[in-house]
């Protein structure tokens, strides 16, 4: 029975690991994030350090880079210009890594959090709307609510005070064909799509029971193989 219990305790240990895993997620965002006219980006070359600099991207969506001259990055995810700046300053540098980051963000940009495919920023265009910003993030998960969307918003008083808004919207309504309330968004807007508090019956099943079921199964058979 020991033994039993001591197999237990040691698969509960390596499942409640799997969350450590997933809380690094968010920091790949940034990576997925497009860049456009106005943010400012660094860039560091490794083992170059003299080529790496910080620069703000052109209303045409270029940026100059030494040796490069002009590289159009308007439109390109981080990752994918770490890939493509990797590739070219190849031609010059040695094994080169090239590391992007994006210092500060144009405020031409809205984001998405909560129950989407893909959380994080995007850039906005004049006319966009709540549904537009759901398609660029991939869509809704198996979790979304979309009863209670929030949107928060940045609204000047006439003093010119800055100050948090934020209002509530059904998209379930939106997407039943409700289209006049399909709002546009705003620079800076904020959309958070929370999560339903009851999903359905098979996605409880493999959300709560089904990992529960392999741990026992996993136990039952490392007892059995232990005690021949």
């Amino acid at each position: 029975m020991k033994k039993i219990t001591s197999i237990l305790l040691t698969a509960v240990y390596f499942f409640n690991l799997l969350p450590a895993f997933a809380l690094e997620l968010p920091s790949l965002v940034e990576k997925d994030y497009y860049i456009s006219a106005g943010d400012v980006i660094s860039m560091n070359v490794f083992p170059a350090e003299e080529f790496s600099k910080e620069v703000t991207v052109q209303p045409d969506g270029s940026i100059e880079i030494p040796l490069l001259g002009s590289v159009k990055v308007s439109g390109m995810k981080v990752s994918e210009l770490e890939k493509l700046l990797t590739a070219r300053f190849s031609k010059y540098v040695s094994n080169p890594t090239i590391t992007v980051n994006v210092r500060k963000f144009s405020s031409y940009r809205v984001a998405v959090i909560g129950q989407v495919q893909r959380t994080g920023y995007h850039e906005y265009n004049e006319g966009m709307k709540i549904l537009d910003l759901i398609a660029l993030a991939g869509g809704l998960n198996d979790y979304a609510n979309t009863s209670d969307v929030r949107v928060f918003r940045k609204t000047k008083d006439a003093g010119g005070t800055v100050k948090e808004d934020s209002f509530e919207i059904n998209l379930a309504e939106v997407m039943g064909g409700r289209l006049d309330k399909n709002i546009p968004l705003v620079s800076g807007d904020i959309v958070y799509i929370p999560k339903r508090r009851f999903t359905t019956a098979s996605k409880w099943v493999t959300d709560h029971l089904l990992p529960w079921t392999m741990l026992a199964t996993f136990a039952i058979t490392i007892g059995i193989i232990t005690t021949k």
